[in-house]
């Protein structure tokens, strides 16, 4: 099953790697990381619909 996982880009900074927590459960998995604080899908619309219609077009 396809998955996307968003992850902020403060938590990369901070070192957090959301991509190798994912991919032990998600084999096929699409990664990104997004310019938004705490709630993206208000702070980073446009990105956030990208990668919804990207994942439904997987």
């Amino acid at each position: 099953m396809p998955v996307t996982v968003l992850q902020q880009d403060w938590g990369a900074a901070l070192g957090y790697d959301a991509a190798a927590r994912w991919r032990a459960w998600a084999p096929d998995l699409d990664h990104r990381t997004v310019t938004s604080g705490h709630f993206m899908a208000e702070q980073s619309p446009a990105e956030v619909i990208k990668a919804l219609r990207d994942l439904l077009a997987r």
